[in-house]
């Protein structure tokens, strides 16, 4: 009982053989890449254990680095790809251990929408549901589905069999239900979902507000200032209880104050304490400060990794930007330095 090695010729015909797919991608030279495999191999084990049949595939993406690179593009591995029915999903992760693997194969593999006799039983059942009372399908109900299908290693979709049509949020840390007042089509809804999932703090009153010359983003606005067609955006992700965020702070006024007259650069910064990133796969911090920068016209983030100076930020901003900063001679680049 072992994965299938994967290779150009044979990719399409094996992911498109199950239903569910689950295929890792991985770096040959890595130190533990041995280890990696044990534990993929053990994962295998324990969810055919449970009764599952998802079929397992490895691709070494060194060996086949344009099979690799079309599906994981930031070229981070290992990685581990969930198909169904032949295509690819949003479910990417970098578990390694054996059970964190099967438990994702095992929240995966199974109906998107599962049947309660009652609320109560899927509040008790989850920490967190989306319960709808509504007739199986109905269109109400295929956009649970799809919604559902999105978020399955999330949250829990849940259905009692009802003419009502209604759908709400059940949270354990909260005392009331959110009750879905948007239309029966899934966009509507899963943006319902999303904003419900998304860890934010509620939007500035009077947004876009300014703070020491920083546009503030929160959870909720983030994906909005990222994508801009026209303008550059420069954004620092910090923690008001991290001493190197407070050292980085001042370094980020002047660097704004230092490029407030140019229009096509947005100086941006989120407190990545009290809000996440809604584009996890792209945009993500284990540390603070983080500041990257995304050209205008792309959704894809470059990480700045110099000295953390005045200097050195205008100098990538110009290196990255999609037009010449134009500075003013007269602004002092020198003045404020986070050391």
């Amino acid at each position: 009982m072992t994965s299938t090695a994967l290779t150009s010729s044979n990719f399409d015909a094996f992911v498109s053989g199950s239903s569910n797919v689950l295929v890792d991608f991985y770096d040959r030279s890595a130190s533990d890449w041995v280890m990696q495999k044990s534990e993929l191999e053990q994962a295998l084990r324990q969810v055919r254990n449970y009764g599952s049949q998802v079929a397992f595939g490895t691709v070494d993406a060194v060996a086949e680095e344009s099979l690799a690179k079309r599906y994981i593009a930031n070229g981070r591995y290992p990685q581990l790809l969930w198909f169904t029915h032949g295509e690819p999903t949003q479910y990417h992760r970098t578990l390694r251990t054996a059970k964190a693997m099967a438990d994702f194969v095992m929240a995966l593999d199974r109906d998107p929408v599962g049947l309660v006799k009652s609320e109560e039983e899927a509040a008790a059942s989850y920490n967190r549901a989306v319960f709808g009372k509504v007739q199986k399908g109905s269109k109400l109900y295929k956009a649970l589905e799809v919604v559902a299908a999105k978020h399955m290693d999330t949250v829990a979709f849940t259905f009692l069999e009802s003419s009502e049509n209604s759908v709400k949020w059940l949270e354990e840390k909260t005392s009331e239900p959110v009750l879905y007042t948007g239309g029966q089509d899934a966009a509507e809804l899963e943006s319902w979902v999303k904003d419900l999932l998304l860890k934010s703090e509620p939007i500035p009153e009077g947004h876009p507000v300014y703070s020491d010359g920083a546009l503030v983003v929160v959870g909720k606005t983030f994906e909005e200032t990222i994508s801009q067609k026209d303008k550059d955006v420069f954004m620092l992700i910090y923690a008001p209880w991290c001493g190197f965020s407070r050292k980085m702070l001042p370094v980020w006024k002047a660097f704004a104050q230092a490029v407030a007259d140019v229009k096509h650069l947005v100086v941006a910064k989120m407190d990545g304490d009290q809000n996440a990133s809604p584009l996890p796969e792209d945009f993500y911090w284990s540390s603070y400060p983080h500041i990257f920068f995304v050209k205008a016209g792309t959704n894809k983030p470059v990480v700045f990794h110099e000295n953390r100076t005045v200097a050195q930020l205008v100098q990538f901003a110009e290196q990255h930007g999609s037009k010449p900063l134009k500075l003013d001679p007269s602004v002092s680049l020198d003045d404020v330095n986070e050391l």
